[in-house]
């Protein structure tokens, strides 16, 4: 019973240590997915009021900058591969009797490219020629479009945006779960377009993706060179336009999973430490129960180590069996996971060889210490006193 309960420990131990690093390992591969549609080096860049006087321009000025000098970044700015800016204006629309008010977007074509966006089969996104013909074409989020159309089809069909007829040639698809849901909701027209009904609005913020091989503090600081000589602000002025790098997030988010695989890791090797204590007792009393065989044994000539390697063995054999059906039952719990419906966020489970070799460390780890201190103790017994005389 001491034994089998020992045994019990150490599986509940390696089920713990194995589960937890398949979880987070799933966790992470899922949220690394989700942050790879948004991290590949973007700059989301925030135009704002200037901290620093510049050619007799007072700090406080705000930075009024157009959607035109956004798209010429890519023209005179070196390193810069694509741009857009992100106009947002709300407003009704309509189809039939149909009304909604709703977040209408004006994007460049390289807009779908910059966010992952993707649209449904038989429908397209906005192009360049849209852009420059100042079309009154518009692509809709897939909540939007059941609002007005239900399960009809939209493409082809027109809506009014702001009182003005647009025929609809996309709707964004959902197989981005980031991208679909915060553009669900919204309708995206030509930032040219959008300048001719409400006017070339300063946006709240654009979008500038460097090339892959481009040092991203000498594009950002090109572009401030570039849009502060044409809008009148310093370009060291961080704070007159605000550039955040999406890789920022990547950096901190890598360390931050290598962080929750070390707690998770740590977690399940605190109980498996817990069952090594009890496979400790057991081997103390074994010891205690076979003092009069161990008294024999050094009594014909038996070594220390001999008596010693072969306690550390039983709590090894003891810790390898229970490590062994932990595996087994991790395995099996880890396959009935996949075919439940966990959640996106959550990810699939997946126990990793590097989650098989630290458990095996661990077990080793603690197969010996659990067994080094019995096994001392029976080495050093005087035969005679364990023989009882």
């Amino acid at each position: 019973m001491r034994s089998a309960l020992a045994l019990f420990g150490i599986i509940w131990g390696t089920i713990a240590v194995v589960l937890l690093l398949a979880l987070g390992t799933g966790f992470t591969a899922a949220s690394q997915k989700n942050m790879m549609t948004i991290v590949d080096g973007t700059f989301f860049v925030m135009p704002a009021k200037t901290s620093i006087s510049y050619q007799g321009f007072p700090k406080g000025k705000p930075v009024n900058i157009k959607s035109s000098a956004i798209i010429e970044l890519q023209q005179y700015v070196r390193g810069v591969k694509t741009t857009s800016p992100i106009l947002i204006q709300r407003t009704n629309i309509g189809w039939h009797k149909k009304a909604r008010s709703k977040e209408v977007y004006g994007i460049s074509a390289s807009f779908a490219y910059l966010q992952k966006i993707n649209v449904k089969q038989g429908g397209r996104f906005l192009n360049k020629l849209d852009v420059d013909n100042k079309a009154f074409v518009v692509v809709l989020g897939d909540k939007v479009k059941q609002q007005l159309f239900g399960d009809r089809p939209a493409v082809g069909k027109q809506i009014t945006v702001n009182k003005i007829k647009f025929t609809v040639v996309g709707v964004i698809r959902k197989d981005n779960l980031n991208v679909y849901n915060y553009y669900k909701n919204k309708v995206l027209i030509p930032y040219s377009t959008f300048i001719n009904l409400f006017g070339d609005q300063t946006p709240m913020y654009f979008i500038v993706l460097p090339y892959p091989n481009a040092n991203s503090a000498q594009v950002a600081q090109s572009m401030r060179a570039f849009l502060g000589h044409k809008y009148h602000f310093d370009k060291d002025d961080k704070v007159a336009l605000n550039v955040f790098d999406t890789t920022a997030i990547f950096q901190f988010m890598r360390w931050f999973f290598i962080a929750l695989q070390l707690f998770l890791g740590i977690c399940g090797a605190l109980t498996l430490g817990v069952g090594s204590l009890g496979v400790a007792n057991i081997m103390f009393l074994i010891v205690t129960e076979r003092t009069h065989e161990i008294g024999i044994r050094k009594a014909i000539g038996a070594k220390d180590w001999q008596v010693l390697w072969q306690i550390i063995l039983e709590a090894l054999v003891i810790v390898g069996l229970g490590g062994l059906i932990g595996f087994l039952l991790s395995y099996l719990v880890v396959a009935v996971l996949h075919h439940l419906h966990l959640p996106d966020w959550l990810g699939q489970p997946v126990i990793s060889s590097s989650s098989v070799v630290v458990t095996f460390v661990i077990l080793s780890v603690l197969g010996v210490i659990a067994g080094i201190f019995p096994a001392r103790r029976a080495a050093k017994m005087d035969p005679v006193k364990a023989l009882g005389y």
